[in-house]
């Protein structure tokens, strides 16, 4: 694998137009330290609704520069995690930045004491801030004084610390030994084994790359268990600190979201979506002909000699065409994505797995993945253009207080693209086979990954919060017994669980980002809806689609699905989610048989 600097800069995002040089950052971040410096002086009191208008139009000035520093300063540590440089700005920035928020940390409590009336009447006359006013109202009783917030604010680092150390781990101490497969050397790391090793038709090299892979996983997992163990410790020390009833009170509250909502999500899936997964891992058991269908064999394609090679180039084609539905503005942002190189989507070393999209407010959205040729990648790509849809149109209408939307909804718009893609691809199939590779991409990639992959990492991370209000320390054989647990409930007997299964917990940084797993899936009951809208709906149900996108933070998550005419409220979209995913595994099911793919 090529090293940062010998990859063809047309696979790499164009970072440079966010701060040309080092000198130009750090030059930022001493202009962003006298903007909080001037704001602090300046807003001591709020005595009337025009005073907190100026304030928060002060702060969303303020909130943009950082945005872009913050980004620029995190995701250039991610292409290349091997570049110490890289990291050293980041730890820079964070340190700078706790300084930062130290100063301003009083603010909020400034704003959410202030006279109610007078929050009223701000609420009233600016409308654009009545959303952010209403939830400085409701989070008011969970503020302390305004020492301990400074403190607080200066210590954040340290509360970062514990995502930063696992990303060290994962990332820089892990060592991967290759091995031989019939006479063929075979490259193992978190790459070659996650975008093409997990998925691999030959049997017996797919398991024992699976096997290896998760030795190296058990060497680290006191370590990783340490690590995690005390961020989510954290956590419920600073929900006690702030008087929430529990932790998940807390972490819901970011997102403005009820506890049974969060609650009825995960139970709802779990009693409605196994049997139909169970049943998908039985057809892969009987196309494959395997002596025992194993968690090793879950990411099997159904049909992997069919699988075609995908160029970036067709990928766009593909991309532009398939989401064509949501006019021609949508239609040119994804053109300069690709033109204007927001995508990074080079092969290095030192690139983290996975991909994103980010959204440095004042910029274009940057995206980063890697890209194998392969259709997954193409779902993975318009997933995140999703997101950056989302960013672009949010921030033509939005100012920086507003550019973000709650993590309970963030989700949708990335899924319903890739959803869309699907569907058009569906549309355009025109023999069983085509078809079956199309539905196999939507069970095996989309669905897979959002509604069980991510759903898997809801529940179990829904007892490690259990255990934490219950006053229990989790050692790494706890955790590997919680996932295990959840594993054995969603599978029962169709799956045999191979030694190493229990570590997946240690795959995925989305336990140090709050409640963030269970999202994927209320993001895709939404996308799922929306999707469908905007492929067999009319014109104005897509222009209604960007409509919502416009609307960024400046709603609650369940006004935001409801404008785009979905209940959040209750489990109806979650089921409805879950009988289309049903009707596309027997839908596969009739075609596997139909063209004799079963041994």
């Amino acid at each position: 694998m090529k090293k940062r600097n010998e990859v063809d800069i047309k696979e790499t995002w164009a970072i440079e137009e966010l701060f040309e040089s080092d000198e130009a950052f750090y030059n930022s971040l001493n202009e962003l330290k006298n903007m909080a410096e001037d704001f602090a002086n300046k807003y001591t009191e709020l005595n009337t609704a025009e005073d907190i208008y100026e304030a928060l139009n002060a702060m969303a000035e303020f909130t943009g520069l950082a945005s872009r520093l913050g980004t620029f300063a995190s995701i250039t540590t991610e292409v290349d995690t091997s570049d110490a440089n890289l990291m050293k700005r980041y730890a820079k920035f964070l340190d700078e930045m706790s300084g930062i928020q130290a100063r301003l940390s009083y603010f909020d409590a400034m704003l959410a004491k202030t006279d109610e009336n007078i929050i009223n009447e701000a609420a009233e006359n600016y409308p654009e801030y009545n959303y952010l006013l209403e939830q400085s109202l409701k989070n008011k009783k969970y503020l302390l004084d305004d020492k301990t917030e400074e403190v607080l604010a200066k210590l954040q680092p340290t509360f970062d610390a514990p995502y930063r150390n696992y990303n060290d781990m994962r990332y820089g101490d892990m060592a991967f030994e290759n091995f031989e497969y019939d006479g063929e050397e075979i490259i193992l790391n978190h790459n070659t084994f996650e975008e093409f090793l997990e998925a691999d038709p030959r049997t017996d090299l797919r398991r024992e790359a699976f096997d290896r892979y998760h030795k190296v996983l058990a060497r680290y997992q006191n370590a990783d268990a340490s690590v995690y163990n005390t961020h989510v410790s954290n956590e419920k020390r600073m929900a006690d600190i702030r008087g929430y009833e529990s932790v998940f009170d807390m972490l819901l509250s970011y997102q403005d979201v009820d506890r049974e909502i969060y609650e009825n999500h995960i139970d709802t899936i779990m009693a409605e979506l196994a049997p139909h997964m169970r049943k998908y891992a039985g057809i892969i058991k009987k196309v494959y002909g395997l002596d025992e269908m194993t968690y090793a064999d879950l990411k099997l394609n159904i049909d992997p000699d069919f699988e075609p090679e995908v160029t970036i180039e067709k990928a766009r084609e593909y991309i532009v065409d398939g989401l064509s539905n949501l006019g021609e503005e949508y239609v040119d942002m994804l053109n300069h994505a690709f033109d204007d190189r927001w995508i990074d989507y080079a092969q290095n070393e030192g690139k983290r797995t996975g991909a994103f999209a980010a959204d440095p407010y004042g910029s274009h959205p940057f995206i980063m993945t890697t890209y194998n040729n392969q259709m997954s990648q193409v779902m993975t790509l318009a997933h995140e253009l999703g997101h950056a849809g989302q960013f672009y149109y949010t921030q033509k209408t939005q100012n920086a207080l507003n550019d973000n939307m709650s993590m309970y909804f963030v989700e949708a718009p990335s899924t319903a693209n890739e959803i869309t893609m699907e569907r058009y691809l569906l549309n355009k199939a025109t023999e069983d086979r085509e078809k079956l590779w199309v539905l196999a991409t939507m069970i095996g990639k989309t669905y897979y990954h959002n509604f069980v992959t991510h759903f898997l990492e809801a529940a179990f991370q829904r007892e490690v919060y259990r255990s934490i209000e219950a006053g229990e320390s989790l050692a790494a054989s706890d955790l590997n017994e919680l996932f295990k647990d959840k594993l054995k409930e969603f599978w029962g007997d169709a799956v045999v669980l191979n030694e190493g299964a229990e570590l997946t917990w240690m795959r995925q940084p989305h336990y140090y980002m709050g409640l963030y797993p269970y999202t994927y899936s209320a993001g895709l009951s939404v996308g799922t809806i929306i999707s469908d809208k905007i492929v067999n709906g009319s014109p104005e149900d897509g222009a209604n689609w960007l409509e919502v996108l416009k609307l960024g933070g400046s709603k609650s998550p369940v006004d935001l699905a409801a404008k785009a005419g979905v209940d959040l409220t209750t489990t109806e979209p979650i089921s409805e989610a879950v009988a289309y995913i049903g009707s596309l595994i027997d839908e596969i099911d009739t075609l596997c048989d139909k063209l004799g793919m079963y041994k």
